[in-house]
């Protein structure tokens, strides 16, 4: 499916609403420090915006851009979806064991979602009467790999089916609730993963996942009085990262256009890094930086763009990031961190 310029804006506004949405979550969740409950709250929001966002990927944009991979935290994704968990007429509790330091993994947030709600669900419906479902984290360490495993009390998979459960046209029920365990098995594998089940009629089973991690990056967040410029066009965006950033002692220089960019470099020639939106009034974020260029100056940029960036022209800025709307905190601080070293 094509898509239209009408089309490819309508994505890159919802991208800088979404992102607004992340950036208020990040903002609040410094706030709140330890409120579990409120946190819960908003781990659902901040889950859903990523869905949503990953929905207009899928069909606004199909097939126009690459896929936006994500540092994605496995424990939240499990609260949210226990949190979120209900199903009429069943009685069963869930019992969580999740490794506070577990790595994070790449990828796409709704791949992990559904096949992880799959799982949950299929373990739910292996309940006959009141059950539990456990469900693990932990970091391998022998490996660079997490664990991911659920085990229920559920009425178990005989002998004779255990090894055709992943086969695609294979199903012990007469409906499957988001999708089946071949898909399941496909989606974990394209990640470089693996699946393996554990199960006996009447006892149960049991579901483990491994998953390569994402490299380490120890939050440095030494700012160091480092200065950062922020273009961008949204005012409620630009606030939000103004207010991110100072929480974490920098100096945040705000800009609205291309051409604030070019005043305040030479103005403030000691700025240590400008993270510029590509799409902004007169003059596009990819325009402002081949100015920039024009003076020589190594100052590390990260372009935001919430469509794909067209352009074919190469930057010969050293240190040169894109990152893709909308975007948590922790991706943009990362990236900020790696740049400003």
């Amino acid at each position: 499916m094509s898509s239209s310029p009408d089309l490819k804006h309508l994505a890159h506004d919802l991208n800088n609403i979404f992102s607004r949405i992340l950036g208020s979550v990040d903002l609040l969740k410094t706030k709140l420090a330890a409120n579990n409950d409120l946190t819960s709250l908003l781990n659902n929001i901040e889950a859903s915006t990523y869905l949503a966002s990953e929905i207009i990927e899928d069909t606004i944009l199909a097939g126009q851009q690459q896929k936006k991979f994500r540092r994605i935290n496995f424990n939240s994704l499990i609260n949210e979806i226990v949190s979120s968990t209900l199903i009429p007429n069943k009685k069963f509790e869930f019992k969580l064991d999740l490794d506070p330091n577990l790595k994070p993994v790449i990828g796409k947030y709704s791949d992990f979602y559904r096949l992880l709600l799959n799982l949950v669900t299929n373990s739910i419906e292996a309940i006959t009467s009141d059950g539990c479902i456990s469900i693990t984290t932990n970091n391998r360490n022998t490996e660079k790999n997490i664990e991911i495993i659920i085990k229920d009390n559920g009425k178990g998979i005989d002998e004779n089916s255990l090894p055709l459960i992943f086969n695609e046209s294979f199903s012990t029920k007469s409906s499957i609730s988001g999708f089946g365990l071949s898909v399941v098995k496909k989606v974990i594998e394209a990640y470089n993963g693996s699946i393996e089940v554990e199960s006996s009629a009447g006892l149960g089973s049991t579901f483990k996942i491994k998953l390569q991690a994402a490299e380490s990056i120890e939050h440095q967040h030494d700012s160091s009085g480092k200065s950062i410029l922020i273009a961008e066009d949204e005012p409620v965006l630009r606030e939000l990262l103004v207010d991110l950033l100072q929480s974490y002692g920098y100096k945040a220089v705000p800009a609205s256009n291309g051409q604030e960019v070019l005043n305040n470099i030479e103005k403030n020639p000691f700025l240590d890094l400008l993270i510029i939106d590509n799409k902004m009034p007169d003059m596009d974020g990819t325009t402002c930086i081949k100015e920039i260029e024009k003076t020589n100056k190594e100052i590390p940029i990260i372009l935001a763009s919430g469509s794909q960036i067209e352009s074919g022209y190469i930057f010969t800025t050293k240190k040169f990031r894109i990152i893709t709307k909308p975007y948590n905190f922790e991706e943009l601080l990362l990236q900020i961190e790696e740049l400003t070293r």
